[in-house]
């Protein structure tokens, strides 16, 4: 487990299906990610939270808790690139933890665990040009923006958009300071 300011990050439990499931039920979340909204059963929360708690060799994810809850979940991905370029991936879905610096604190653990941990060279990621809280997230954590496919994708809000590809390099990551995370201790066994 990984400790920031705000959030823990941890391995997933089965007490977070119900909230995984309720958070599917939210069509914006859906747009955020630049997927169309469908029906979201229980068991389809329960095949998710399967994929995300099995250890894998090329990604690792994790349970985003903050004040005793789970609020959503973080991983990278392509862990087993050669070049030593990873994917990161973010989702809040609870609504009242938006806007408030718990995605900035998760992704900056992660960034120490993809770069520290694990020895990548680079971590990028993608998202669209309306998503505004997660783009002043991902510069306030030192992600530079490298290209914008113009309007390339389709949201819920009925346009196109922009997709916005970021990426921080390792080098640019060893600057940022990191006072108030432990990162001593990671416990990736399965409850």
């Amino acid at each position: 487990m990984f400790k920031g300011e705000k959030v823990l990050l941890r391995t997933f439990v089965r007490e977070d299906i119900l909230r995984m499931h309720a958070f599917a039920q939210d069509a914006e979340l859906y747009m955020l990610d630049c997927d169309l909204p469908r029906p979201a059963t229980l068991e389809a929360a329960q095949a998710i939270y399967e994929s995300m708690a099995k250890p894998q060799d090329d990604r690792v994810f994790f349970a985003i808790e903050a004040d005793g809850l789970y609020i959503g979940n973080v991983g990278l991905s392509k862990l087993q690139e050669r070049h030593g370029n990873s994917e990161l991936g973010i989702g809040i879905g609870d609504r009242s933890y938006w806007g408030r610096g718990y995605g900035r604190d998760a992704v900056r653990l992660m960034l120490d665990y993809g770069f520290r941990l694990c020895g990548r060279r680079r971590i990028d990621l993608t998202t669209h040009a309306k998503n505004e809280r997660a783009l002043r997230c991902y510069r306030a954590c030192g992600f530079v923006e490298e290209g914008r496919p113009r309007q390339v994708l389709w949201i819920i809000d009925g346009e196109y958009v922009d997709l916005v590809i970021m990426s921080i390099q390792r080098d640019e990551w060893k600057g940022q300071d990191l006072k108030g995370h432990d990162l001593s201790g990671l416990d990736l066994s399965a409850t």
